[in-house]
């Protein structure tokens, strides 16, 4: 599944579109009509444990840890209505398009300071040195976080995306816990500082608009800022790894890309759909719900399998063909009130990213023998290592 999950959901489609798993213990819905009606439904399906689905119950050791900072409050990508809406609102300020698009210039200076760092040596392992370093300068630009603070904020990251996976050792378990902790005592000392120094960034903005809302509670604030570094960071370095992949794999993909660049935009829209760099999300029935033929009891766990829906044939002829310009919306953003607020910033970096990989380099491919392997999640979906040469 970790591999590759499409074969078996391309059978799940085929046999029992909508099946409950025994090991999750909860539904999986595949079908593309199907994920995006669920997606829409707020009233009748709660985001409430859209982060952290499988029964996780933390052992005393971990609570322990816990207890030295916030304990996860629901707040953007794991709320309803009415705190979705205001928390939501004060995201989209942050990141709106007018805000990130005066950024283009620093972005794709960024990304080719980043190719000077290994385009002389004729290979790269292109996830470590480009996808993931990409996003994750922007998304410290963005926020106003110290420069020099990206590689701790990439460990956090993982070690955020580590400790809700809730899988591993008590130690394991503990250490990621811990860094867990550190992250949301880091960006509560940074959310203080814009509090007496004001800045002009999406820190400040956020801060600020928080701050006016006496609902918001302090842990909401620092787990929203939490949500936004991990989706703003890993997802679009899932993206991007993937879109390495493509061009690594298929010379004449490259080839067009190098001759035209404006067709960047259509070619991240299909590592969009082909990729999904969000496998999966999760929602929890409010009521009885009837979908597919199949009853789903209120209290019941639903995964929403976005990687399936982007592969459904009844919707995109020949899936596992990768096709510019497929006529059909892809759900890798998701769908209705928590599509992803994040998804002008996402592409504004894949473009860019596919533009200056263009101008830079004359040919690109996979190196050969390696084996491509991704990062264990249950909703991010990242390669682990890409070796490209050229």
């Amino acid at each position: 599944m970790l591999d590759d999950p499409r074969p078996l959901y391309a059978r799940a489609r085929a046999e029992e579109p909508i099946y409950w798993s025994e090991k999750l213990n909860l539904w999986v819905v595949t079908r593309y009509d199907d994920v995006r009606a669920i997606a829409r439904d707020a009233d009748r399906f709660s985001s409430r444990n859209s982060i952290s689905p499988v029964s996780f119950r933390p052992a005393p050791e971990v609570l322990e840890v816990l207890a030295g900072g916030f304990l996860q409050t629901a707040c953007l990508v794991d709320s309803d209505p009415p705190l979705h809406t205001r928390v939501r609102a004060l995201a989209s300020e942050a990141l709106s398009l007018r805000r990130i698009k005066g950024f283009e210039p620093a972005l794709r200076e960024l990304a080719n300071k980043l190719v000077d760092q290994f385009i002389d040596a004729g290979h790269v392992e292109f996830v470590g040195q480009f996808a993931v370093p990409l996003p994750g300068s922007f998304i410290v630009d963005l926020l106003g976080l110290p420069r020099e603070d990206l590689a701790r904020v990439n460990n956090w990251t993982i070690e955020t995306g580590a400790f809700f996976a809730g899988a591993g050792s008590l130690e394991e378990l503990v250490g990621h816990t811990r860094e867990f902790v550190a992250f949301q005592r880091y960006l509560t000392e940074a959310a203080d500082l814009r509090r007496s120094d004001p800045r002009d960034d999406a820190l400040s903005v956020i801060v600020q608009g928080a701050d006016e809302d006496p609902a918001l509670s302090p842990a909401e604030l620092v787990n929203m800022l939490n949500q936004i570094v991990f989706a703003g960071y890993e997802t679009t370095a899932g993206m991007l790894a993937a879109a390495g992949v493509e061009l690594g794999r298929d010379p004449e993909l490259f080839a067009a890309l190098k001759a035209d660049t404006s067709i960047a935009p259509k070619l991240i829209e299909e590592v969009l759909r082909s990729a999904s760099p969000i496998h999966s999300m999760y929602r929890t029935a409010k009521e009885d719900v009837e979908i597919g033929g199949v009853t789903i009891r209120a209290g019941q766990l639903v995964q929403i399998a976005y990687i399936s829906a982007n592969h459904d044939g009844d919707r995109f002829s020949d899936p596992l063909r990768f096709e510019l310009g497929r006529p059909t919306p892809h759900l890798a953003f998701g769908q209705g009130p928590h599509f992803c607020v994040g998804a002008p910033l996402a592409r504004l970096e894949g473009r860019v990213a596919l533009e200056v990989i263009a101008e830079r380099f004359e040919t690109l491919r996979l190196v050969p023998g390696q084996t491509l392997s991704y990062v264990p999640s249950l909703t991010a979906r990242r390669l682990a290592a890409v070796e490209l040469s050229w």
